[in-house]
């Protein structure tokens, strides 16, 4: 028996909804119109998905994409569902907070003790673009224990709770440049962290603290979004450029490409299988269908700055059915794609 699901595409003008099986994939919906789609993510094995819009709030669908409402207003850049309770869901702010509902998204309450950090930690917390106000970019609950939250800042480092939030800790200290863009966990190990900075690839085994460089078999100099999949050992997938997002306005642009580790980030190997060598569009996004862990999309797009004459190409979606093997582009649009994921329908 064949299952529907939904692919939602989001971009910097909207999000597109495309139905099918995750074999072929078909246009459905065109919602949210001219709102940046920060990011998403999906409830695994219900119709529920949820859409982060900057300068707007998280949207929630929960009939497959056909209709979106504003659940929590405010410039949202991250979700995340907790994986052991799909009731329970996080969003990230800008300014610096993290709010949390336990009804999936109806009700909400801002974890405050985020935010009262000693100064020694709050002054990192800027962005090098007007108002410069920091924001919570990555959010992470724990694969083993739901009470374990990571925070990652754009920029100001990774703050770590073991109390549900009701205190929490900053294990920065090992990273060179603050500018977090991705944290995650080992699902096998607890002890073991991962995080992708603007300057670097990290890993701890001790719960995010002593952070390392982890860099070996990369040749790229910017590291963006990161997927581990389960499995034994997990697979880790990483996005990666060369140089900061104004460096991509020269001749070669970006030089994209994702790189793949299967010894828990110790040493990477880069991924073609049909992608090219060095993409001259940023990978935005990665994301792995729940209900099959084989199957990876990656969101690609241009940057600020960038422009190219094919104006309905600007933005694309790959698919990778093998665990990132291969990879086939199965979607392009007018737009940067910012963020993908694989709910139901």
């Amino acid at each position: 028996m064949t299952t529907t699901k939904r692919l939602y595409i989001g971009s910097d003008s909207g999000l597109t909804v495309l139905t099918g099986d995750g074999a072929i994939w078909l246009p459905y919906r065109e919602v949210l119109a001219g709102k940046f789609v920060r990011a998403m993510s999906a409830v695994r094995g219900v119709n529920q998905a949820y859409a982060c819009v900057t300068q707007d709030g998280l949207y929630a669908s929960r009939d497959g994409g056909a209709s979106w409402q504003l659940v929590l207003p405010g410039n949202v850049h991250s979700v995340a569902v907790d994986p052991s309770d799909s009731n329970i869901v996080y969003a990230g702010t800008e300014p610096v907070g993290l709010y949390r509902s336990k009804d999936g998204g109806q009700h909400w309450t801002e974890l405050t003790a985020l935010r009262d950090q000693p100064e020694n930690v709050t002054e990192k917390w800027w962005f090098p673009q007007f108002p410069h106000e920091s924001h919570v970019l990555s959010i992470f609950v724990d694969w083993h224990d739901p009470r374990v939250l990571c925070v990652g800042l754009e920029h100001g480092g990774i703050l770590r709770s073991s109390d549900g939030g009701a205190s929490w800790e900053d294990i920065s200290a090992g990273i060179e440049y603050v500018d977090i863009h991705t944290v995650k966990g080992d699902p096998l190990q607890a002890n073991l962290y991962y995080t992708a900075t603007a300057r670097g690839f990290y890993r701890s085994e001790r719960y995010g603290r002593d952070w390392l460089f982890a860099e070996r078999g990369i040749d790229r100099s910017y590291f963006h979004d990161l997927v581990v999949i389960p499995g034994n050992p997990p697979a880790l997938f990483l996005t990666t450029a060369n140089g900061t997002p104004p460096a991509w306005m020269r001749k070669e642009k970006a030089q994209s490409a994702i790189f793949r580790s299967l010894d828990r980030g110790v040493s990477w190997q880069q991924l073609t299988g049909g992608l090219p060598a060095s993409m001259e569009r940023m990978i935005w996004n990665l994301s792995a269908d729940g209900d099959n862990p084989e199957h990876l999309y990656a969101g690609t797009g241009e940057a600020q700055g960038q422009r190219t004459e094919d104006s309905a190409s600007r933005g694309g979606v790959w698919l990778s059915r093998d665990r990132g093997d291969t990879w086939a582009q199965i979607y392009q649009g007018p737009n940067t794609v910012r963020s993908v994921c694989v709910g139901s329908a």
